[in-house]
């Protein structure tokens, strides 16, 4: 997150500060630039003008060639090339010098008496200035057209090589300035960004179970206030996360003392509806009925108050492992056998397969996913036991309709009874809360689907571990 901001903000600065630098310094070399050839431009054309103005009183009318011969040499310069041209007449202080000047420039020259153009020649910047001469023409009174043209084109090499100069200070300037805002950039983006360093670590505190976890708040700027905020924020979740915790706690404490308080006269009344069942056989038929009723609910509430006080355990984080060496398939038909499953249960259990594991506890698990399958499902049940990747695996399959889409997790929780998912309802809803409860103890998952073909597909994975 922070790289992503800080690359923002160097991008944001290096952008506004290219923008500002090139459109300043581009500006800047324009105008320089544009002032600099009209004054080139301005002073050329004045001076060839100034210099025509004094010659003229001098120049007769008609000039000869002799005539345009000093008009050409009075304004040569080192720089400059000079033509002069009346009707068939031609002057120039180089060959070729009337053909260089751009043929649109002549015609504005011959109309408006001035006329000035920039263009390139032979590579190199030149500026082309036209003057129409008019003569004093004796007996009238002031001057009047002669027809007499003078070309001036003077070479920009050194105006060029100034501007070129002046481009070079743009783009030094654009490059200090870019180099500038990066450094304020990666100033400003650490004053920035440390406060939101420590409330990204802050955040992950809380997230990791430090809710007492909180900011240091500095100044009164929008970043302290958020502080502010947060601090208020982790806070309150600090007491509601608190007080949740201590109302699932004593509810936690409750159900377990009522399972223990249950427990001394639930056994009592078990043994009692045990005597009672024994002696109802001799008695009428629905006082046999109700006698064995009475004597089943008691036997479903025994169930009830042991898984409660197993899951009690797991709650109070005082459950742990007796690990041993374990057969997989001899523990898998022990449990089968013990519950009175063995005929009703398919199974495929390779011989051979070893893994340290609590036996009470692994008999939990298949005894509560088989008779789940049992229970909720349809025959016949299977079980399958392998393994793989330093995994064994159990897989207890039913024929049932199977599990509704989206309850593959929900199955697993407390007092999830079976009508949400099959067609009929028995049990306590916490079996299959128990087993998966057993498998984290010893570092492994059980997982719903449903089964190819139809029906529930539950699958045990724990970790073989060192078997001796």
């Amino acid at each position: 997150m922070t790289g992503g901001l800080r690359f923002r903000l160097l991008a944001a600065f290096g952008a506004l500060a290219l923008f500002t630098t090139v459109a300043t310094a581009g500006i800047g070399y324009l105008q320089a630039r544009r002032i600099m050839l009209t004054r080139v431009q301005n002073s050329t054309a004045v001076q060839v003008r100034a210099s025509l103005d004094r010659m003229a009183p001098q120049i007769p009318y008609p000039p000869d060639q002799a005539a345009l011969t000093a008009i050409t040499r009075a304004l040569d310069d080192r720089d400059t090339q000079v033509a002069a041209v009346f009707r068939d007449l031609r002057a120039e202080t180089a060959p070729g010098v009337l053909e260089r000047v751009p043929v649109e420039m002549r015609e504005r020259a011959t109309w408006r008496g001035l006329a000035f153009q920039r263009f390139e020649l032979a590579g190199t910047p030149h500026l082309a200035v036209g003057v129409s001469v008019d003569a004093w023409m004796s007996g009238e009174i002031g001057y009047r057209p002669s027809g007499l043209q003078v070309f001036v084109i003077k070479g920009l090499l050194a105006e060029e090589t100034d501007i070129e100069n002046m481009a070079d200070s743009a783009l030094r300037i654009v490059l200090v300035a870019l180099a500038l805002a990066v450094v304020l950039a990666l100033v400003a983006a650490r004053q920035v960004l440390r406060p939101v360093r420590e409330l990204d670590r802050t955040a992950r505190r809380m997230a990791g179970g430090d809710l007492r976890a909180r900011l240091d708040v500095r100044g009164s700027d929008e970043l302290a206030r958020l502080a502010g905020t947060f601090n208020e924020t982790a806070a309150a979740l600090e007491e509601t996360v608190t007080r949740l915790s201590d109302r699932e706690a004593a509810a936690r404490r409750f159900a377990a003392d009522v399972s223990h308080e249950l427990r001394t006269p639930v056994a009592a009344m078990t043994a009692v509806t045990e005597v009672l069942e024994e002696e109802a056989q001799n008695a009428s038929a629905d006082l046999a009925h109700a006698a064995r009723t009475v004597g089943e609910e008691t036997r479903n509430l025994a169930r009830l108050v042991d898984d409660l006080i197993e899951i009690s355990r797991f709650d109070a984080g005082v459950a742990a492992l007796t690990p041993d060496s374990v057969d997989v398939a001899e523990a898998v038909a022990g449990c089968l056998r013990a519950r009175g499953w063995t005929g009703r249960v398919e199974t495929d259990l390779p011989a051979g397969i070893r893994a340290r594991l609590d036996p009470r506890r692994f008999d939990v698990i298949i005894a509560n996913l088989v008779g789940n399958a049992a229970k909720h499902g349809a025959p016949p049940v299977e079980v399958r036991a392998s393994v793989s990747g330093g995994e064994i695996v159990v897989e207890v399959r039913d024929h049932g309709p199977g599990l509704p889409p989206g309850l593959d997790e929900e199955v697993f929780g407390r007092f999830v009874k079976a009508d949400a998912a099959r067609t009929r309802s028995e049990g306590s809803g916490l079996g299959l809360a128990i087993a998966l409860e057993n498998a984290r103890l010893h570092g492994g998952t059980i997982t719903a689907s449903g089964a190819e073909g139809g029906g529930a597909l539950f699958t045990v994975r724990l970790p073989v571990g060192e078997v001796t």
